[in-house]
Protein backbone atom coordinates (compact mmCIF):
# COMPACT_ATOMS: atom_id res chain seq x y z
CA UNK A 1 0.00 0.00 0.00
CA UNK A 2 1.34 3.17 -1.07
CA UNK A 3 2.04 6.17 1.36
CA UNK A 4 -1.50 8.40 1.25
CA UNK A 5 -0.16 12.37 0.16
CA UNK A 6 -0.23 14.65 3.20
CA UNK A 7 -1.51 18.48 3.20
CA UNK A 8 -0.72 20.86 5.64
CA UNK A 9 -3.92 22.64 6.66
CA UNK A 10 -3.11 26.02 6.57
CA UNK A 11 -5.66 28.58 8.22
CA UNK A 12 -7.11 30.79 11.06
CA UNK A 13 -8.86 27.77 12.37
CA UNK A 14 -6.22 27.82 14.84
CA UNK A 15 -7.77 30.69 16.43
CA UNK A 16 -11.39 29.15 16.76
CA UNK A 17 -12.11 27.86 20.10
CA UNK A 18 -13.31 24.14 19.22
CA UNK A 19 -9.83 24.08 17.07
CA UNK A 20 -9.03 20.59 17.58
CA UNK A 21 -12.80 19.24 16.88
CA UNK A 22 -12.02 21.75 13.76
CA UNK A 23 -9.26 20.39 12.38
CA UNK A 24 -10.41 16.20 13.47
CA UNK A 25 -13.35 17.38 10.96
CA UNK A 26 -10.96 18.56 8.08
CA UNK A 27 -8.64 15.61 8.69
CA UNK A 28 -11.37 13.75 8.22
CA UNK A 29 -12.23 14.85 5.05
CA UNK A 30 -9.03 14.38 4.08
CA UNK A 31 -9.26 10.59 4.74
CA UNK A 32 -12.27 9.86 2.88
CA UNK A 33 -10.13 11.26 0.10
CA UNK A 34 -7.45 9.08 0.61
CA UNK A 35 -5.30 12.34 1.77
CA UNK A 36 -3.74 12.67 5.53
CA UNK A 37 -4.62 15.69 6.52
CA UNK A 38 -1.44 17.65 8.97
CA UNK A 39 -2.90 20.08 11.48
CA UNK A 40 -0.40 22.68 12.95
CA UNK A 41 -1.89 21.95 16.28
CA UNK A 42 -0.30 18.02 15.13
CA UNK A 43 2.83 20.01 17.05
CA UNK A 44 1.38 21.32 19.74
CA UNK A 45 3.24 19.68 22.47
CA UNK A 46 6.42 20.67 21.54
CA UNK A 47 5.70 24.25 22.96
CA UNK A 48 2.77 23.91 25.62
CA UNK A 49 4.70 23.99 28.45
CA UNK A 50 7.50 26.88 27.51
CA UNK A 51 8.20 30.44 29.05
CA UNK A 52 5.10 32.40 27.26
CA UNK A 53 8.08 34.36 25.91
CA UNK A 54 9.38 31.03 24.06
CA UNK A 55 6.07 30.02 22.44
CA UNK A 56 5.93 32.53 19.78
CA UNK A 57 9.06 31.23 18.28
CA UNK A 58 8.96 27.22 19.21
CA UNK A 59 5.25 27.67 16.77
CA UNK A 60 6.68 29.01 14.18
CA UNK A 61 8.99 26.26 14.21
CA UNK A 62 7.00 23.42 14.36
CA UNK A 63 4.67 24.59 11.52
CA UNK A 64 7.93 25.23 9.93
CA UNK A 65 8.64 21.38 10.28
CA UNK A 66 5.47 20.64 9.36
CA UNK A 67 5.06 22.37 6.10
CA UNK A 68 8.74 20.94 5.13
CA UNK A 69 7.49 17.40 6.05
CA UNK A 70 4.10 17.66 3.63
CA UNK A 71 3.89 17.03 0.30
CA UNK A 72 1.35 19.84 -0.24
CA UNK A 73 -0.49 22.81 1.84
CA UNK A 74 -4.52 23.65 1.78
CA UNK A 75 -5.36 27.17 2.61
CA UNK A 76 -8.51 28.71 4.12
CA UNK A 77 -8.21 32.02 2.68
CA UNK A 78 -11.42 33.28 3.79
CA UNK A 79 -11.41 36.81 5.11
CA UNK A 80 -10.62 36.86 8.90
CA UNK A 81 -10.40 40.20 11.34
CA UNK A 82 -10.28 42.40 8.25
CA UNK A 83 -11.20 42.37 4.64
CA UNK A 84 -8.30 39.72 3.82
CA UNK A 85 -6.73 36.14 4.72
CA UNK A 86 -4.97 35.59 7.54
CA UNK A 87 -1.37 37.09 7.63
CA UNK A 88 0.03 33.74 9.38
CA UNK A 89 -1.78 31.77 6.48
CA UNK A 90 -0.37 33.94 3.96
CA UNK A 91 3.31 33.56 4.93
CA UNK A 92 2.52 29.87 5.23
CA UNK A 93 1.09 29.71 1.76
CA UNK A 94 5.06 31.82 0.16
CA UNK A 95 6.83 30.05 2.48
CA UNK A 96 5.35 26.34 0.67
CA UNK A 97 4.99 27.48 -2.73
CA UNK A 98 8.82 28.71 -2.08
CA UNK A 99 9.80 25.43 -1.24
CA UNK A 100 7.94 23.64 -4.54
CA UNK A 101 4.86 22.50 -2.79
CA UNK A 102 1.50 22.75 -4.75
CA UNK A 103 -0.74 25.23 -2.52
CA UNK A 104 -3.97 24.66 -2.62
CA UNK A 105 -6.77 27.45 -0.99
CA UNK A 106 -10.52 28.04 -0.34
CA UNK A 107 -12.17 31.40 0.79
CA UNK A 108 -15.77 31.00 1.13
CA UNK A 109 -16.36 35.09 0.29
CA UNK A 110 -16.20 34.99 -3.33
CA UNK A 111 -17.11 38.91 -3.68
CA UNK A 112 -14.14 40.36 -5.22
CA UNK A 113 -11.75 41.74 -2.96
CA UNK A 114 -12.35 45.37 -3.72
CA UNK A 115 -15.81 44.64 -2.83
CA UNK A 116 -15.01 44.29 0.49
CA UNK A 117 -12.68 47.37 0.85
CA UNK A 118 -14.17 51.17 1.21
CA UNK A 119 -12.62 52.80 -1.70
CA UNK A 120 -13.13 55.55 -3.64
CA UNK A 121 -12.19 56.09 -7.25
CA UNK A 122 -9.71 58.77 -8.75
CA UNK A 123 -10.48 60.88 -12.23
CA UNK A 124 -8.25 58.02 -13.56
CA UNK A 125 -10.63 55.45 -12.42
CA UNK A 126 -8.20 54.38 -9.59
CA UNK A 127 -9.37 53.05 -6.61
CA UNK A 128 -7.83 53.96 -3.49
CA UNK A 129 -8.87 53.15 0.25
CA UNK A 130 -10.25 55.52 2.29
CA UNK A 131 -8.57 54.35 5.23
CA UNK A 132 -5.02 54.71 3.78
CA UNK A 133 -5.16 56.35 0.85
CA UNK A 134 -2.92 53.70 -1.03
CA UNK A 135 -4.77 52.09 -4.20
CA UNK A 136 -7.12 48.98 -3.76
CA UNK A 137 -6.29 45.93 -6.01
CA UNK A 138 -8.44 45.49 -8.41
CA UNK A 139 -8.28 42.37 -10.25
CA UNK A 140 -11.47 40.94 -9.71
CA UNK A 141 -9.55 37.98 -7.25
CA UNK A 142 -10.92 37.31 -3.88
CA UNK A 143 -7.68 38.44 -2.54
CA UNK A 144 -4.23 39.67 -3.00
CA UNK A 145 -2.82 38.24 -6.48
CA UNK A 146 -0.09 36.64 -5.00
CA UNK A 147 -2.23 34.45 -2.72
CA UNK A 148 -4.69 34.03 -5.59
CA UNK A 149 -3.30 34.47 -9.16
CA UNK A 150 -1.57 30.96 -8.76
CA UNK A 151 -1.31 27.71 -10.61
CA UNK A 152 -4.47 26.39 -8.15
CA UNK A 153 -6.84 29.43 -7.98
CA UNK A 154 -8.82 29.44 -4.45
CA UNK A 155 -12.51 27.37 -4.87
CA UNK A 156 -15.44 28.26 -2.38
CA UNK A 157 -15.47 25.51 -0.33
CA UNK A 158 -13.26 22.89 1.36
CA UNK A 159 -15.24 20.08 -0.34
CA UNK A 160 -13.89 21.21 -3.88
CA UNK A 161 -10.71 22.07 -2.34
CA UNK A 162 -9.83 18.82 -1.49
CA UNK A 163 -11.38 16.97 -4.57
CA UNK A 164 -8.76 19.23 -6.81
CA UNK A 165 -6.14 18.27 -4.33
CA UNK A 166 -6.44 14.79 -4.36
CA UNK A 167 -7.13 14.60 -8.10
CA UNK A 168 -3.60 16.45 -8.38
CA UNK A 169 -1.61 14.60 -5.86
CA UNK A 170 -3.00 11.18 -6.30
CA UNK A 171 -3.06 11.10 -9.77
Amino acid sequence: MSRKPTLYLAGPAVFHPAAKALFQYLKEICAENGLEGVSPLDGEGKWQNLPQEQQAAAIRQANIDLIRACDAVIACISPFRGPGADAGTAWEMGFAEALGKKVFSWCEETRPYLERVEHQRDDDGRCFCQQHGMIVEDFGLVDNLMLTAGRFPPLPEFDQVIKQAAAELKG
